[in-house]
């Protein structure tokens, strides 16, 4: 079953004018919900949708809108609320998320948000997500815009995070770009922890020196397919991923094996994040 484990959905005036996180991609951006049913919707059986109220980057993406949306596609859609770990009311927000607007997880980023990870105003929002049994969406990897702090980043970081909370689901977008070989170390180490392979399909060389690696550290089943809409259609990015072994004529490179990124697209259940259903 296809399922695209990493899509946004935005309205324009859910960001400053300006805003680094969506001009520094490059291109022109619509992840309007219009545009997420053409894309998302009429491709993959289900997806994930995440929201994005990261305030210092000036992203504010209200937590109602997606649950709203989720709304609509019950059964196919699961929703990751954000709040602001900093903000003392956050435990409280998130809970309204997942029992009042019926959300189902976290998306959360020291990067983005500007915090370490470490410290005891985030371990509040772990201890409440563990508590109401939801998994982590983890932007742990790198940020371009000028206020990320690319310092809070490594995935190693939430090592001592999945020691502490060790029946704490989690997932790591981008797998936790740039530090990739740093991720498959974490996977191996914790099994209870995932990573999707999202925004990571344009960049063809990095991934796949990581798919090898998480080919040598046995973790290819803890990898998920995922688009980062509006960055790539789920269309675009299966037909990018299932190119990754054609280098061009003349260049020879081992393969990663087609049928691990076939097993990689079509069998990633939402049971994994969410085994009760």
């Amino acid at each position: 079953m296809l399922i695209d484990w990493h899509t946004n959905l935005q309205l324009p005036e859910h960001a400053d004018d300006g805003d680094e996180m969506i001009t520094r991609v490059g291109i022109e951006v619509d992840a309007t919900p219009k545009s997420h049913e053409k894309h998302i919707v009429k491709v993959a059986k289900k997806f994930a949708l995440v929201t994005m109220n990261f305030p210092r980057l000036k992203v504010r993406v209200p937590n109602e809108f997606v649950a709203e949306y989720a709304q609509k596609y019950r059964g196919r859609a699961k929703a990751f609320a954000c709040v602001n770990p900093l903000d003392k009311n956050a435990p409280r927000e998130l809970e309204h998320a997942i029992r009042g607007l019926g959300m189902h997880g976290l998306k959360i980023s020291p990067v983005y948000g500007g915090f370490d990870p470490w410290c005891k105003e985030a371990g509040r929002i772990y201890k409440t997500c563990d508590r109401l049994r939801i998994p982590l969406l983890w932007h742990q990897s790198a940020g371009y815009a000028a206020d990320c702090t690319l310092e809070h980043g490594n995935p190693i970081l939430l090592d001592r995070i999945a020691r502490e909370f060790p029946k704490l689901r989690m997932i790591v977008a981008h797998v936790g770009q740039p530090w990739v070989g740093e991720c498959m170390v974490l996977l191996r180490k914790h099994p209870h922890i995932l990573a999707d392979l999202s925004a990571r399909f344009h960049r063809k060389w990095q991934l796949y020196n990581g798919l090898m690696l998480a080919l040598d550290y046995k973790v290819t089943k803890q990898l998920l397919f995922g688009s980062d809409f509006p960055l790539r259609t789920t269309t675009d990015a299966l037909r990018e991923f299932r190119a990754l072994n054609e280098w061009g004529e003349g260049v020879t490179m081992p393969k990663f094996p087609p049928e691990i990124i076939e097993d990689i697209i079509e069998n990633r259940p939402f049971e994994l994040l969410w085994p009760e259903g």
